[in-house]
């Protein structure tokens, strides 16, 4: 029963001659409550129509509202002082007004003259916690990575992405600075050298790129230039790591591997990086793809060499080499051997067991290729 239905029996049980506080007693409501009168103004004191100004003199009298808004017109015209209400308040206290931000953003409310609130760009979520893709690059992931470099006291920054589907790293970058502009060009490169290549959008593949929630991946260019070249970019949920697990995986992997090592250049963890990358393409064994190298698994899928199982249930996906092992050679263009064309660093030199005498430092920066 609503306040409105209880007074009215209050009211009816009042006309039968019953005593007002048993009427309230038995309708459950209170004096106060049967009384009460909406009141359609607004309660309070009022807005006030002037404001306090201190002259260079330290006279104190007060302006019209008028006035101050005048002010605030004549800061905007400026483009580089046009400010929102906030720092307005700070100028208008600057220039002699006694004013909060309260009053500054009432008057910019009433003259029009209030910025367009900021909206982040919303973010898309992955909707399985586990990946279940059923080809090549139909599921993509991508991270950063920190490692120290003694040489200016600071990170530097590895940006990897992965198939999860074959395990391929399609693009690797390092730098001490890593920015959108950085992303934007490394996803130019994969869809000109990996999607475009296999025909993606003939075959109706629908691509998702999974990403953390770093401000790299979620800046609107970025997320605008994957709707424009239709991939759906999703993001983790935050504290959630095995939402992107392939990347973080295979970041263990990378970090095992360069665990041993105090860089002092760049030059010296992008050398130990670029055989790394290119060892795990093309020689580590990948237990997830059939104890083969990544490029060699990507290759023998695409010519029919590899049978997929798929649990639907638990979202787990299982593959058999159709032939023997020492038959893939015969089957693939590619060579468990990768690092022979590769200039390989001294400090590098002992543990690939090459000739010290034939080793330089690389000049350019070497990418993967697949």
């Amino acid at each position: 029963m609503g306040l409105g239905e209880k007074k009215e029996v209050v009211r009816s049980y009042i006309f039968q001659g019953l005593k007002r506080e048993v009427a309230f007693q038995i309708s459950a409501i209170t004096k106060h409550q049967y009384y009460y009168k909406n009141r359609k103004t607004k309660q309070g004191r009022g807005c006030s129509t002037t404001t306090f100004y201190t002259d260079n003199y330290g006279v104190k009298f007060e302006v019209s509202n008028d006035v101050v808004i005048q002010e605030i017109k004549q800061v905007h015209q400026d483009p580089d002082t046009d400010y929102g209400y906030q720092k307005m308040e700070t100028s208008l206290q600057i220039s002699g007004y006694n004013i909060n931000h309260k009053k500054v953003y009432r008057l910019m409310k009433e003259a029009q003259l209030l910025k367009e609130k900021h909206q982040k760009p919303s973010k898309t979520r992955v909707k399985y916690r586990k990946v279940f893709p059923s080809q090549p690059f139909e599921v993509l992931e991508m991270d950063i990575k920190f490692v120290w470099v003694e040489e200016y006291k600071m990170h530097c920054y590895i940006l990897t992405t992965i198939d999860t589907f074959t395990r391929v790293v399609l693009y690797w970058m390092v730098a001490y600075s890593i920015k959108k502009q950085d992303v934007k060009q490394a996803w130019e490169h994969i869809i000109i050298h990996h999607l475009q290549p296999n025909n993606c959008l003939e075959k109706g593949i629908n691509i998702e790129v999974r990403n953390d929630n770093d401000s790299r991946f979620s800046a609107k260019t970025i997320q605008d230039f994957f709707k424009n070249n239709y991939l759906n970019q999703v993001f983790t949920h935050p504290y959630t790591p095995q939402e992107n697990g392939h990347i973080e995986s295979f970041h263990a992997i990378l970090a095992k591997k360069i665990r041993p090592y105090n860089f002092w250049k760049i030059e010296d963890l992008e050398s130990v990086l670029t055989l790394f990358y290119e060892k795990y393409n093309n020689e580590r064994l990948h237990s997830s793809v059939c104890n083969l190298p990544p490029n060699i698994f990507l290759e023998c899928w695409n010519n029919g060499l590899i049978e997929q199982k798929r649990d639907e249930i638990k979202r787990k996906i299982t593959f058999k080499l159709k032939i023997p092992y020492n038959q893939i050679s015969g089957n693939t263009s590619l060579k468990c051997s990768s690092l022979q064309n590769l200039e390989i660093p001294l400090f590098l030199a002992d543990e690939l067991n090459f000739n010290k005498n034939e080793m330089v430092r690389p000049e350019t920066f070497l990418q993967t290729s697949v």
